[in-house]
Parts: structure tokens; C-alpha cells; sequence
């Protein structure tokens, strides 16, 4: 199996590069406007874009068919997460909102509407069952199925456009004003700072 890259764009295209070829093999037609963030499901063969156009849209990699329309949000998707597990498929919007979706039936299960500020990143835990979701105005962990808040994580006073947690639950958080914090994620202590030039 040759190794694959999916790029999002602004003029709403959607492409799997083939690495070893250097070239794109398929394009994924669909979204109505700039595509913000995608992500491959760790188990099924499909990827899962969020757009400008208010939705995420899951697709059949080989088959370039759309195979359902996340719809609900009401501003850009720029945040996703997959897991094996129920939900499936986190989104996060620029509408302030957290939708989790049943993947084989294309349907919102949950709406989390505690942030105040657009949701610009989501991680999901490895092995843990949980969440975490960040905002300008803080950080929030969450528990699955349902979206049962745990905790906020505050301090970064930046708008946090990136996030990712590991195995050794440290979580790391990029801000727009080039901070990186390190938070331990069983109880949201902040132990190393960083300022980027």
C-alpha cells in the first residue's frame, strides 16, 4: 500500500496525494465553500471533512462517494475528531457548539453548548473515553456517550487553534499568540509554558 495524505482547501477541493507517486489520485466533491480541517477514521475507510459551508461530510476514501452530510451547525466546522468507539465523529464550530454524531446513521446525538466562544480545536483521548474541547474562553474536558462535563482548564488567555493529548495524558495546546501549554490531563494542571517567536 502506497502511503496517503489528504489536503483541505479554501476553494472548497478535498485531495488524497499518493506520497510515493507525489501526485493526486482522487478529489472529493462536495462542500459548498473552503474546507477547514479533515480527519481518516482509525478503523473504517472514511474521511471526515468540516467546512465553511456549516457541515462535516463523511466520505468512502476508495469510491470518492460523499456517504453522509453532517448537518446542524450553523457557522465553519474547523475541528474533528474520529474514534472506533461511539460517537464516532467529534465536531467542533465556530458557532460555539460540540456535536457528536452516530456515524452509521449520519444523525447528531449529542449538542454540548457550554463554551461561549468558537470551539477552533478538539482531541479525544487514546484510551480514556474523554474529550477535551478549546475555545478563547477556556479549555473543557468532557466524558462519552453523552458529553457529561468534567472539568476547565484555564490560563492560555489565547485563542487556541490546536490541541492533542497522548498515552502519558499530557496535553498540549497551541494559541494564536504562539503559546504552547502542557497540561496534565487527570486534573487540568498547567506544568510548562512555552512562547513561540
Amino acid at each position: 500500500n502506497s502511503p496517503y495524505l489528504f489536503s483541505a482547501a479554501e476553494d472548497k477541493t478535498v485531495k488524497c496525494w499518493d506520497l510515493e507517486q507525489n501526485k493526486v489520485v482522487r478529489h472529493y466533491h462536495g462542500h459548498l465553500s473552503g474546507v477547514y480541517c479533515a480527519a481518516l477514521h482509525p478503523t473504517l475507510d472514511v474521511l471526515i471533512t468540516g467546512g465553511r459551508d456549516s457541515t462535516a461530510r463523511v466520505w468512502d476514501i476508495r469510491s470518492k462517494n460523499q456517504v453522509h452530510v453532517l448537518a446542524g451547525h450553523t457557522n465553519t466546522v474547523v475541528a474533528l475528531g474520529t474514534q472506533r468507539a461511539d460517537p464516532q465523529v467529534v465536531t467542533g464550530s465556530m458557532d460555539n457548539t460540540i456535536r457528536y454524531w452516530d456515524l452509521a446513521k449520519g444523525e447528531r446525538t449529542v449538542s454540548l453548548t457550554n463554551h461561549k466562544k468558537s470551539v477552533r480545536a478538539v482531541t479525544i483521548h487514546p484510551f480514556e473515553y474523554t474529550m477535551a474541547s478549546a475555545s478563547a474562553d477556556n479549555i473543557k474536558k468532557w466524558k462519552f456517550p453523552r458529553g457529561e462535563f468534567l472539568m476547565n482548564m484555564q490560563g492560555q488567555n489565547a485563542i487556541i487553534n490546536a490541541m492533542a493529548v497522548n498515552q502519558e495524558n499530557v496535553l498540549a495546546t497551541g494559541g494564536d499568540n504562539g503559546s504552547l501549554h502542557f497540561w496534565d490531563w487527570k486534573t487540568g494542571y498547567n506544568y510548562q509554558t512555552t512562547q513561540i517567536a
